[in-house]
């Protein structure tokens, strides 16, 4: 009994550390670090969380299910320059003038059947999907930069830009959005049949097929999810930016994946939660405010990335081990 309470206690701590550590990064930087103790700071934290915070939830979707996502920051970077291409009036834009909103659509439709392309060779042709999304990952990155020419376009309409534009308690719309979110998908995952097979399909997919789930089909709306939401991820980087260029989205790869597994997504399947995802996401974020009000070189941000992504993976193998006793 008191064995199994320890277990337990020891479970509690480790599913949520991520929250106690967010609060002990954010006590430390207020009280070490100069002028991080602000509301501006802290809406721009917030603010700059939206973009990585959205590829998190599609990636750790991926992972959850056992499987994983390269291809999210090219879908990303091929959202933002299409949809400038398809809305601006500048030289290198398409010279259609499509309404945003209409935009918008294209660029989520065309993630998603990135998603869906991925989900087929991945299931049909049972080839890992590292290397399928990785090819899909030099595909998709290439097609922006031929798009234009590797040229940016601006002079977008002003409509496009109201998801940025428009505040609510100081806060861009497209924060909103991004808790939405969340909120919507943590419902997902935890409380929905569809979040019920996602976690067994991760955990374990032969149990999986015994329970009668179907799967194929589940994986395929994975993927599709995954690139639905990284092509509409790029159309709000276009309307924060007032325009695009094809180097967008460049890294968001690498840090999603460690804002998704510092959060407590296993990477082995099969566990985590969109809650401490968020922490993860917003975790990096107050780091590199800090770092930057320090000047402190991009180099050792990185470096410091590394070791918190490799702190995680080894409180990941922690938890798979208490889990089993």
């Amino acid at each position: 009994m008191v064995e199994q309470r320890t277990t337990r206690a020891l479970r509690l701590i480790s599913d949520n550390m991520i929250w106690f550590i967010l609060l002990l990064s954010l006590t430390v930087f207020s009280l070490a670090v100069q002028g991080f103790f602000n509301v501006r700071n802290f809406r721009n934290i917030i603010h700059h969380s939206v973009f990585i915070g959205l590829l998190a939830i599609a990636q750790s979707h991926c992972l959850i299910s056992g499987n994983i996502d390269l291809s999210i920051e090219s879908v990303a970077g091929m959202g933002a320059i299409l949809s400038a291409w398809l809305c601006g009036a500048s030289v290198f834009a398409s010279g259609l003038q499509v309404n945003p909103f209409a935009g918008l659509l294209i660029v989520t439709v065309i993630g998603a059947a990135v998603g869906f392309t991925n989900g087929f060779f991945v299931l049909k042709f049972k080839i890992h999907p590292f290397l399928v999304t990785f090819s899909t990952y030099i595909i998709i990155r290439g097609l922006a930069v031929f798009l234009t020419g590797g040229r940016g376009v601006s002079q977008l309409p002003d409509s496009f830009r109201l998801v940025d534009t428009t505040k609510f308690l100081t806060l861009p719309l497209m924060v909103y959005i991004l808790l939405i979110f969340y909120i919507f998908f943590y419902f997902v995952l935890e409380k929905t049949r569809f979040g019920r097979h996602t976690f067994v399909i991760g955990g374990n997919i032969n149990a999986a097929y015994n329970f009668g789930i179907n799967v194929d089909r589940h994986l395929f709306r994975i993927f599709a999810l995954s690139g639905a939401i990284s092509g509409f991820t790029g159309w709000l980087m276009t309307a924060r930016a007032g325009g695009a260029t094809p180097a967008m989205a460049m890294g968001f790869l690498f840090e999603t994946l460690a804002a998704v597994i510092i959060g407590g997504v296993s990477i082995t399947g099969g566990f985590g939660s969109l809650a401490g995802v968020l922490a993860g996401v917003l975790l990096l974020s107050s780091m590199r405010s800090a770092l930057n009000i320090l000047a402190i070189s991009p180099f050792i941000t990185e470096v410091i990335r590394g070791l918190l992504v490799l702190a995680a993976i080894v409180l990941d193998s922690v938890k798979r081990t208490v889990g089993r006793k």
